[in-house]
């Protein structure tokens, strides 16, 4: 089935097809002593006028495609705009001053579409946007739901144990987990503070 510029482009060449025919139809024949000849009695504005709308119905039907696809680009975008909206909406989760590490457990990306909660350096974040590094499938899932200070500063994905715990992270440490904080703080939603954080186990 032909689309509506199809046949709009159609009616437009027909058009200029048939101005160009008449014009060339409107021949006056002229006599001299030996033979008749023939002479072509077109009017120059006729001729202009059906040139200007050829070029004009081929630069129509050469950005037609163009337009087609730019309208295309257009409805994805929007679409995807539109699921992103919606993903944040779900993923949404109203920001308080102090948040309990045990609240935060609730929060470790069990829910595909939910809120995903980690703890920096004593700062709540939302860090549902990167729900492929820190989801259930992701890499860095063991840091979500909890304080993840310790694991960031130590580059580490497993546990420490109880004596690890107890040693205080060194100056090296401290400066990659200062790194890693003001990435996740330019990057993920802040929601609060942590209770019980020292500010002292991580400061340089």
């Amino acid at each position: 089935m032909m689309s509506y510029a199809s046949i709009f482009a159609f009616i437009l060449i027909a058009s200029i097809a048939c101005s160009i025919a008449e014009a060339f139809t409107n021949i006056k024949p002229t006599h001299n002593e030996r033979r008749s000849n023939t002479k072509l009695d077109v009017e120059p504005a006729v001729i202009a006028g059906a040139a200007v709308a050829a070029v004009g119905a081929i630069t129509w039907l050469s950005g037609a495609k163009d337009r087609e696809q730019q309208s295309k680009y257009a409805e994805l975008e929007a679409k995807e705009k539109e699921y992103q909206e919606e993903r944040e909406r779900l993923a949404y989760i109203e920001p308080k001053d102090v948040w309990k590490e045990e609240e935060l457990k609730a929060y470790d990306g069990s829910d595909e579409v939910g809120p995903l909660l980690m703890a920096v350096k004593g700062d709540v974040f939302n860090v549902w946007k990167g729900r492929s590094f820190y989801g259930p499938t992701g890499e860095y899932h063991i840091m979500a739901g909890r304080d993840s200070t310790r694991f960031l500063a130590k580059n580490r994905l497993e546990e420490e144990s109880e004596d690890e715990k107890r040693v205080e992270l060194n100056i090296a440490e401290r400066a990659s987990l200062e790194a890693w904080y003001w990435t996740l703080k330019n990057k993920y939603q802040l929601l609060g503070r942590l209770e019980g954080y020292d500010p002292k186990s991580t400061e340089m």
